[in-house]
């Protein structure tokens, strides 16, 4: 059968496959020591008291994002070691190209392992074992019990355990179906196949290329692994009469089923591909080892070559025989990086809650929170500085007909109480809805002032007097008074008493001093009111001046206790994040 030839040719390349093994020993130890000096300093993080205090919601997203981040930090951790672990199976088959084969159960992987294995040459050595869950190898004592050298399969779950064989420069690995009925087998498979220099993905012809496979292939693209797609079981029973007796005939898959489905199956690929469609080698067919076998049996030609089971072996050595050593140089380099791409950065996979990205996402929105509750802040401290204004001129109006100079002390003192209480009214009315603890800020605000910076008095006001002027009004006013009493006495004493001030000249001598007069100048103080109102004003002011600095005050305090230890941790926490990332990408190449 010409078609054995690609089969032969595929064996004979095992022998000639070429190893080259790179060491990444001093990178994987720059990583380690960079996660864990990230993860020293996050674990150290914790909410200041304050902040719980004054705002308890605030506090929870901060400590929940801490804590995100300390989780993420020990999964960094946890994976890293797991994949240290892994390195162990790479490190078991270091000379080996290594072939996984991966996919559901019931994909048709153990019986495509199997066909392998089987058709080797006579010249070559099969070698079985077996990884437990723990990665620790297995004799391969306990796989020679397996009847005809073939793979252990269990109609539940398949394959149970990492198991293959290992052919010349070849390690054929078969792995635990995924969707099996026990989770940690498709965990165990996922976990093994970073180690992978090439992948073959079997898809079952029965229901191909579901939903979560297309998820799992996404996931192998996103790591760069080189996958070789088959849309396995491409075969089905007919009836058909054999001397007179009905009998089911194995037959393949018509050549139009199969054209839908490998048509189906390529679209669906190039929706996930994007633009690494180089991680898809040679092209997606159909295959059936069981037609294959049954044409070998049969020495059936057209069965076994419909199978596509030489198409197959052709891919697959092309594969060894021009991309072998590349990928397997690669390979390691390609773990590593994908480890720090989908493990840490999380690039190209937004369902990574441990990743950078996330944790940015999460930072972001924690510092968006605080800048807003900081901007709300600023406005409020605004509207209390207004506010307090306001009740100032509102509370001394109401007094200020009160006042008198007896009161004044009394009475000035009664508004500052008053102020005193409307002041932590307005402060706590106003940003309540940021802090919810005042205790400590309220502790600066006080009363005192000195009463005798505000004491009413009289107000006088000097002017000038002439002394000529005063006299001649005197003397002048004293004749008129001695001419009107001259002039009403209706008595004839009158006669006496004008008689008298004739005689004596009395009239003259007034009116001879009226004349001498001279002139001279005085100084006089005159009251024209109170200072009361000039006084309520500068209170005022003083009042508004000295709550303003301790209202001030108040707000610097919050912000010291409350807004500067917060954005400190998020800046904090942010640039040690940067640096990490910044390091981990360097070391990453």
């Amino acid at each position: 059968m010409n078609q054995l030839t690609s089969m032969e040719d595929f064996y004979k390349s095992l022998k000639d496959i070429s190893i080259i093994n790179s060491g990444l020993d001093e990178k994987r130890e720059q990583l380690k020591n960079y996660i864990n000096e990230f993860n020293g300093v996050i674990q150290a993080k914790s909410v200041d008291e304050n902040i719980a205090k004054q705002n308890p919601e605030m506090a929870k997203m901060l400590e929940e994002t801490l804590v995100h981040i300390k989780n993420s930090t020990n999964v960094w951790i946890e994976n890293f070691e797991e994949a240290l672990k892994k390195e162990k199976f790479r490190s078991d088959l270091e000379n080996y190209f290594i072939i996984i084969i991966f996919g559901k159960v019931k994909a048709g992987k153990s019986s495509l392992g199997n066909f392998v294995a089987k058709r080797k040459l006579d010249t070559q050595t099969v070698q079985f074992f077996k990884y437990d869950e723990a990665g620790q190898k297995q004799s391969i004592k306990k796989l020679e019990e397996i009847e005809d050298t073939q793979f252990a399969t269990n109609n539940l779950e398949c394959t149970i355990e990492i198991q293959g064989f290992t052919l010349d420069g070849m390690a054929w690995i078969d792995t635990p179906g995924l969707g099996s009925m026990v989770k940690e087998n498709g965990e165990l498979a996922k976990a093994y196949i970073q180690s992978a220099d090439y992948i073959i993905y079997p898809t079952s012809s029965d229901s191909p290329l579901q939903q979560d496979e297309t998820k799992q292939l996404k996931e192998l693209f996103e790591q760069n692994k080189k996958v070789t797609i088959c849309i396995t079981k491409s075969d089905e029973k007919e009836e058909d009469e054999v001397d007179g007796e009905m009998v089911q005939i194995l037959q393949n898959k018509s050549s139009n089923r199969r054209d839908s489905q490998e048509k189906y199956v390529n679209d669906e690929i190039i929706k996930i591909l994007q633009s690494n469609k180089e991680s898809v080698l040679g092209d997606i067919f159909s295959i059936s080892t069981h037609t294959a076998s049954k044409g070998l049996e049969d020495n059936n030609d057209i069965l076994f070559e419909q199978s596509n089971i030489p198409k197959f072996y052709e891919l697959i050595t092309k594969v060894i025989k021009e991309k072998s050593t590349k990928l397997k140089s690669d390979t390691p380099y390609d773990g590593f990086r994908s480890f720090i791409d989908n493990g840490i950065l999380g690039i190209g996979s937004s369902d990574n809650e441990s990743s950078i990205s996330t944790i940015k996402d999460k930072l972001y929105d924690l510092d968006k929170k605080i800048k807003e509750s900081f901007e709300r802040f600023e406005i409020l401290k605004e509207n209390a500085n207004n506010d307090l204004e306001s009740e100032i001129e509102s509370v001394v109006a109401e007094y200020s007909n009160k006042i008198t100079q007896a009161n004044s002390n009394e009475i000035f003192v009664t508004i500052d109480v008053e102020l005193y209480k409307k002041v932590v009214e307005i402060i706590q009315k106003n940003i309540n809805e940021i802090f919810a603890d005042f205790d400590m800020a309220l502790e600066s605000l006080t009363t005192s002032f000195s009463t005798s910076d505000f004491l009413i008095e009289d107000k006088y006001k000097t002017i000038k007097t002439s002394t000529e002027n005063k006299n001649k009004t005197f003397f002048s006013g004293l004749l008129n008074v001695v001419n009107v009493c001259i002039a009403l006495i209706p008595h004839p004493a009158a006669k006496v008493v004008s008689t008298i001030i004739m005689s004596t000249g009395a009239d003259t001598y007034l009116g001879e001093k009226i004349g001498e007069m001279t002139s001279s100048e005085a100084t006089e103080s005159i009251k024209i009111g109170d200072n009361k109102g000039e006084v309520i004003q500068r209170f005022k002011a003083d009042r508004l001046k000295h709550y303003e600095l301790v209202a001030k005050d108040i707000y610097k305090g919050m912000q010291n206790s409350f807004f500067s230890p917060l954005q400190g941790i998020s800046q904090d926490v942010s640039s040690k994040l940067s640096t990490f990332e910044q390091n981990i990408k360097k070391i990453r190449g």
